[in-house]
């Protein structure tokens, strides 16, 4: 650190705890990260029950883009994902579509811990699966192939409003994207 480098500052509120309702603390800073660039980090904390909720805000944006990569087998499956709070992941093959939220954040992950959320989230819709007798067992046959990584290769697709959003490999395929056509 440098030594006009100023860390962050924390002052009292009259926000409530939602707990314990003890006035929260309130930290914000400006710094810089891998991936997202410069972020605004704002904390609110209770010193009393210890609740704290943080909401980390991009500064730094690029253009809209569409980043894609052919996943053809296990060794692909190390790849690192970075899929910043704007980015919806899409995989063709599978009809998965995870859309950023309001309270989405940033992540580092891999190609695995992408499809792994993903195959969790499926397994939990299909308990309240509406559709007929054929579709929920097409269904569950995806399913198991997915958990048993029977489904090579697959597209792994990244479109981020941000432009923040990178697949770490050499193979990834970038487009700028106009995201009103998404």
């Amino acid at each position: 650190m440098t030594e006009d480098y100023e860390g962050p500052r924390e002052e009292l509120t009259d926000v409530k705890c939602p707990l314990c309702g003890e006035k929260l603390y309130f930290i914000q800073m400006m710094t810089e990260i891998a991936y997202e660039k410069q972020i605004l980090i704002q904390t609110y904390f209770c010193k009393k029950c210890l609740f704290k909720k943080n909401n980390v805000t991009q500064i730094d944006r690029g253009e809209p883009l569409r980043e894609s990569i052919l996943v053809r087998g296990q060794d692909d499956l190390r790849i690192v994902v970075y899929r910043s709070p704007e980015a919806r992941i899409l995989i063709p093959e599978m009809g998965a579509e995870v859309e950023p939220g309001d309270i989405s954040n940033g992540e580092v992950t891999t190609v695995e811990g992408v499809v792994t959320r993903i195959w969790e989230r499926m397994g939990s819709v299909l308990y309240d699966f509406e559709g007929t007798e054929e579709e929920e067992r097409s269904a569950r046959e995806k399913l198991e192939k997915i958990r048993n990584w029977n489904f090579f290769p697959f597209t792994l697709v990244l479109e981020d409003e941000s432009g923040m959003s990178r697949i770490q490999s050499s193979r990834a395929i970038i487009e700028k994207i106009d995201m009103g056509s998404v």
